[in-house]
């Protein structure tokens, strides 16, 4: 949860120093400041929604992991290690560091052995420097009016007050010719007075920094390390750096503040990379099957004979100029800014407050980029280029969904760009964290449902999205050939996509595509079809109405006009909407905008919320929903990690707002509970238990007219795993025609749990004071929502951080019966691993070892269950790591 640029510049320090089990953790400490962000004291959360008591095998060497879960009541009777033969040698560093890690806290605690019987419940944590664990820590003395981050000052400042945020900003040109006349990008805390952004870096994960602070474990203003994280190879700069409208919701600069701004740096301004360049290393089980098959042969250098793909790996958060963003959307600044503050719930109101500050960096997630061949040849067009840009779907990209084409198409991409690299030209993968279109994965599993119960078919595959979200499709493709104007990309020689959207997109941007490559028909699973089928309607659709061109062949010039094809439609190239003189869509209805912490406004009949309570008519819904404002009792807002997506939706007129959806189909396909740890206020103080059924267990607050939404959705799954395939192969697994077919696909139960924090709950088991914790929330997040501050009434808050993802193999209702089999995977995602296959962590080898026990567990007659939780980088991000 440190995030992916945030991890990269970790392996880049940690590459530069050699690498060692002494630099693991330690050049993570001195990159981020701490090696380790993820919020392990809430991850017991959702066993005990699922009901759990006691876990037969827990599949995890993690002391932090163990710890939280004991502590929280349930006991764990045996941990289960990976294999040796599953750690590849660039994992040794790795599992040496974390198994030395592992021993330091067993000799400081009354921890038991790696298997056997579990010790009891552990009564005292001491603290064991910043890799200690922090559950049952008290809070720090003395804080009497706040705990750690509370303790220079009495008083907390908001960001749009003028006496201390951007006071002295940075000058800052975007699409200057030189950095130097550029200027950097400011937005970082320890100097508040020379921002020069709205928001802070690693904004996805700011929010797990932000605790981290409360909690004591990251000093604020500490100095970082950060000259060895600099990029491994040298990206630009390019003539589109250069042009103001060639990008604009990425710091071109952003891999190179260290040295690209030395005037700033000597002023003593806090500079922070947005981008980071590393080194890949991937090992995938697809390739090793594409060398076996003959389509790839190894060449020494991209390929090597033992299967692993070497390249360039860049992680890159997003940073939007908003008048180029505004410009790019159709729309006019004002109704984008409008539309960015009401409709996250009223996040960061100097988007309101300080129109001179044009740069925002969004808490959503940004991309990564994997270079295969030599970077230097990108921008060259006598050198072939093959691009896939393919976005984010982690059911499919790591657990391999059978109900969509993605995975399969992003290696079939994957192929293709290796065979570019090796042909002397080179072949980028980006891709883009916007999980389920952007729309988020509970919404996603909302409308698989809606699809099952309707019956699926090639109409209602969009259709329902629409009905369910309000629209079908939140991501943002004007923004996405920003990335290949950062490389230099002028001309692609194969484009790896049948999107018509992203073609659109990047062709109107300037960028030539020559030919376009779909996916051989062989690699669609038969449950994908009615997907492939909807899209292929869609995009012959879209060219009846456009000067497009064929699938493959050459490409049609930029195209001058792109007339809407109802929600679907490409919106690049939109007009404003007419009219709007005071900002558009977003301001039609009013002149004027009230602030979140406003009385006359926001929260001012907030629906009774009585956290723990022991039935769901007792207890009262969370509302978080903007339509009926008034009855709001929670901060933020539902799909936290998606709302900036949906406010460009809603600012460019593609949603209107207030629309009503459809949800009575959406509900779930197998009944969760309740169980008897749901009327315990501490025992969930993250997720929001009746987040799942909130269209049948509040009544009342239906029939008053609230505007409810689910938290949680349960939905079917069934996974075609390689790495399944070849354990049925080995013997290790037997298909038993339920929980495993003979077809090599498993069978189960979904879940997708976003968070909902109960304030006074996840401060009373982070040890500290909910005064501290939300002064720590909201000043380390740049100022996100006042109303942390200002309504300590309020005591829900829905952070924009990503939720977890529950996979359950055997029957869910054993889960309670500690007479049944069950067995646990707690598992924090890894990108780079989980889906890529890097090969410097054990990350997707555990992954599925780990699936492989907890198959067998419901063969068994019990259960296993996978949570994989979103805190990539340990909540760091990817940039940091």
């Amino acid at each position: 949860a440190l995030g992916e640029v945030t991890k990269f510049m970790v392996y880049n320090a940690r590459k530069r120093k050699g690498d060692s089990v002494e630099a693991y953790f330690a050049e993570a400490d001195r990159v981020a400041g701490l090696s380790d962000q993820r919020l392990h004291e809430l991850s017991p959360d959702v066993l005990h929604w699922l009901g759990v008591t006691r876990i037969d095998e827990f599949v995890s060497e993690s002391e932090t992991k163990y710890e939280a879960i004991v502590q929280s009541g349930i006991q764990i009777v045996k941990r289960v290690g990976l294999p040796q033969d599953r750690v590849r040698p660039a994992a040794k560093v790795e599992a040496e560091a974390q198994e030395e890690q592992r021993l330091e806290k067993r000799r400081s605690t009354e921890g038991g052995a790696l298997t056997g019987d579990a010790p009891p419940a552990l009564a005292r944590m001491p603290s064991n420097g910043p890799h200690a664990s922090v559950t049952g820590r008290k809070a720090p003395e003395p804080a009497p009016k706040g705990g750690a981050a509370a303790r220079k000052r009495k008083h907390i400042v908001l960001t749009s007050h003028p006496k201390l945020y951007s006071v002295d900003p940075v000058p800052l040109k975007w699409g200057a010719a030189t950095s130097a006349e550029r200027g950097p990008v400011v937005a970082t805390l320890s100097k508040p007075q020379f921002r020069n952004a709205i928001g802070c870096h690693s904004g996805a994960t700011a929010v797990h920094r932000a605790a981290a602070v409360a909690k004591g474990l990251l000093p604020p203003g500490r100095p970082l390390e950060l000259a060895a994280t600099q990029p491994m190879v040298r990206i630009g700069p390019h003539p589109s750096w250069a042009d103001k409208d060639k990008m604009v919701s990425i710091d071109p600069w952003g891999a190179r503040v260290l040295d690209a701004f030395p005037s700033a740096a000597d002023r003593g301004v806090d500079l922070q990379p947005s981008i980071a360049v590393s080194q890949a290393a991937l090992s995938i089980t697809e390739i090793k099957e594409a060398i076996e098959s003959g389509r790839l042969k190894p060449d020494g250098k991209v390929l090597t004979a033992d299967g692993v793909v070497h390249g360039v790996k860049c992680a890159v958060e997003p940073v939007w100029h908003l008048p180029g963003v505004a410009k790019r959307f159709g729309v006019t600044e004002v109704a984008l800014r409008h539309a960015l503050f009401e409709h996250t719930g009223g996040m960061y109101p100097e988007l309101i407050t300080r129109t001179d500050i044009e740069v925002f960096l969004p808490p959503i997630g940004g991309c990564t980029i994997y270079i295969f061949g030599d970077p230097d040849t990108i921008p060259d067009e006598s050198k072939q280029l093959t691009v896939r840009v393919h976005d984010e779907c982690n059911g499919s990209d790591v657990f391999g969904s059978d109900i969509c084409t993605c995975r399969p198409y992003l290696f079939h991409g994957i192929e293709e760009c290796i065979a570019a690299g090796q042909a002397g030209g080179a072949g980028v993968i980006v891709y883009n964290r916007k999980e389920g279109r952007a729309l988020g994965e509970v919404t996603k599993f909302m409308v698989y449902n809606a699809r099952k119960r309707k019956g699926d078919s090639v109409e209602a595959y969009f259709a329902e999205a629409d009905r369910v979200a309000g629209l079908s499709d939140q991501r943002l493709h004007e923004l996405s050939p920003d990335v290949l104007h950062w490389l230099g990309v002028t001309r692609i020689d194969e484009f790896v996509s049948e999107s018509e959207t992203k073609y659109e997109a990047i062709v109107q941007s300037g960028i030539q595509i020559v030919k376009r490559v779909g996916l051989p028909q062989d690699r669609v699973r038969p449950a994908a079809k009615v997907e492939a089928e909807a899209q292929e309607e869609q995009r012959l659709e879209k060219r009846r109405s456009t000067e497009g061109g064929a699938l493959t062949g050459d490409a049609p010039p930029a195209l001058a006009r792109m007339p809407s094809n109802g929600p679907h439609a490409s919106v690049t190239g939109r007009k404003a909407p007419e009219p709007a003189p005071k900002g558009g869509a977003a301001a039609r209805k009013r002149k004027h905008i009230v602030l979140t912490s406003h009385p006359k406004l926001y929260s001012v009949d907030p629906v009774p919320l009585k956290w723990g309570a022991a039935t769901s008519a007792e207890r009262g819904p969370v509302v978080a929903t903007l339509s009926k404002p008034q009855f709001r009792n929670a901060i933020g807002c539902h799909s936290g990690a998606t709302a900036v997506h949906r406010a460009a939706a809603v600012a460019k007129g593609l949603l209107p707002p207030g629309r009503p959806l459809e949800l009575a189909a959406t509900q779930p396909m197998v009944r969760i509970g309740p169980h008897p740890s749901w009327a315990d206020k501490d025992k969930m103080v993250s997720i929001d238990p009746w987040g799942a059924r909130v269209l049948d267990a509040f009544p009342s607050a239906a029939d008053r007219g609230v505007d409810l939404q689910p938290s949680i959705a349960v939905s079917q799954a069934a996974l075609s795993i390689t790495e399944i395939k070849e354990a049925i192969e080995s013997g290790r697994l037997k298909p038993d025609g339920k929980v495993l077919t003979a077809d090599g696909v498993v069978h189960g139960v979904k879940c997708a749990v976003e968070p909902v924090w109960h304030l006074p709950g996840v401060a009373k088991r982070f040890g500290v004071t909910e005064v501290a914790l939300r002064h720590a929330l909201f000043e380390h997040t740049g100022g996100m929502y006042p109303e942390l501050i200002t309504r300590t009434d309020i005591e829900v808050f829905l952070p924009p951080i990503g939720g977890c993802t529950i996979y359950i193999f055997g029957d869910p209702d054993t889960i309670p019966d500690e007479s049944k089999q069950l067995t646990v995977r707690v598992h924090d995602e890894c990108n780079g691993s989980d889906v890529f296959g890097s090969d410097i962590c054990t990350c997707r080898p555990y992954l599925f070892h780990g699936i492989e026990e907890c198959i067998a567990a419901g063969q068994a007659g019990g259960a296993g269950v996978i949570v994989y939780n979103r805190k990539e980088g340990r909540a760091l991000g990817e940039v940091t790591k």
